[in-house]
């Protein structure tokens, strides 16, 4: 029975499954209420929507169920037919909230015990709904494989430091470098079709600069396929671009890009910093 040391445990009575559940992926939620609410709300005869952890306002984590036992607030990653299934924690607050400092560094604190305490919980960000890994509510739609109604949870301010806060300090001390948070098989599509109509020259480049130059009288004329393109100064600043028309997170290279996409877990990180400490 899998109980976390530094949280308050108050056990929901939840019959077993025939099998224990297999932890392979973090679904982070926002409860729309109090820590002490949602306690309550749990406990009532017939309750749906129970999640295996909370974090209060004040960084305190109420453990409600051990991990060995499914949730029942990530629809189809509640427990899948294979037995693998997802770890469940709701943040106190509403949705149009942001996650306190406090929240913040217990979730990332109860991130890093249950991805020691669960080997296999990847160490990425959900890609699929069955792709280990770590992920918010509603990370691959609303409708979507974890909810089954339109929903925002855990809301917008709070996917946005999950973005840009969380994932990355939980990520940083197995030395892995999170540059754009969208799951890869959003990325797909746009990396194929980089490859396929991207020219070499640069797409911002004046149009005056794709017309081929006309040789002089006293140079000696050729065919297209003769005239050798310019090449770009390597000591000139990349162009600046307009603002409106970038996008963001783009980040990667194509080759490293694909790497990330295809073989995820190929390219290599370097020396690894130690992970967390272990916590009793």
């Amino acid at each position: 029975m899998p109980l976390c040391p530094f949280a308050s445990v108050r056990l929901l009575a939840r019959p077993k499954p025939p099998s224990p559940l297999q932890p392979t992926q973090i679904i982070v939620h926002t409860a729309n209420a109090t820590l002490p609410a949602v306690d309550v709300r749990f406990r009532r005869p017939g309750s749906r929507g129970w999640s295996h952890f909370g974090v209060s306002a004040s960084g305190k984590i109420t453990q409600w169920l051990d991990t060995s036992t499914p949730a029942d607030s990530a629809y189809r990653a509640n427990l899948r037919s294979d037995g693998t299934g997802a770890v469940s924690i709701t943040t106190e607050g509403h949705v149009s909230e942001p996650w306190t400092d406090a929240q913040l560094d217990a979730l990332i604190r109860l991130h890093w015990w249950l991805m020691r305490t669960h080997p296999a919980i990847a160490h990425r960000a959900c890609r699929t709904p069955a792709d280990p890994g770590l992920a918010h509510h509603t990370l691959l739609g609303s409708p979507g494989p974890w909810t089954p109604i339109p929903k925002s949870c855990p809301g917008p301010r709070r996917i946005a430091q999950w973005e840009d806060s969380l994932l990355p300090r939980v990520l940083a001390p197995y030395g892995i470098s999170v540059s754009d948070m969208r799951p890869r098989h959003e990325r797909a599509e746009e990396i194929v079709r980089g490859l396929l109509s991207v020219p070499i020259a640069s797409p911002s480049a004046p149009a005056a600069e794709e017309a081929l130059p006309t040789p002089s009288s006293d140079e000696p004329s050729g065919t297209p396929s003769e005239q050798r393109p310019l090449a770009a100064d390597p000591a000139s600043p990349p162009q600046a671009q307009d603002s409106a028309a970038v996008q963001p997170r783009q980040h990667h290279p194509v080759r490293e890009a694909l790497l990330d996409f295809f073989l995820p877990d190929s390219a290599p990180h370097g020396p690894k910093p130690s992970p967390p400490p272990e916590e009793y």
